[in-house]
């Protein structure tokens, strides 16, 4: 049986960062999903908005999208990737089913 599935994980980042802590930032993510057997789709800078709300006393945020399709293990050294760098303000995972790829 097949373990890949399809996901996506926004991150939010601060909009101090330069671009080149930010596209290293994409690297390091994108290093650890291949070397854990994930294609990586998408890894980009999505957009630069204001937060709903002040997180961790910022109130902008740089949006940074990812999308890979890999076994579950990946998806969580990502999440514990992103959880202890202090860079991110906040991320989340999302597993996507196909019908949700197709309407996008």
């Amino acid at each position: 049986m097949d373990q890949n599935r399809l996901y996506e994980t926004m991150v939010i980042v601060p909009t101090s960062m330069s671009e080149d802590q930010v596209g290293a930032l994409i690297e390091r993510a994108r290093t650890v999903l291949e070397n854990l057997s994930a294609t990586v789709q998408e890894a980009r800078v999505w957009d630069t908005c204001k937060l709903a709300y002040e997180i961790k006393h910022h109130k902008e945020g740089t949006y940074l999208l990812f999308r890979y399709v890999g076994p579950p293990q990946a998806a969580a050294e990502l999440n514990r990737i992103l959880r202890i760098n202090e860079d991110v303000i906040r991320f989340r995972t999302f597993r996507l089913e196909p019908e949700e790829v197709a309407q996008t």
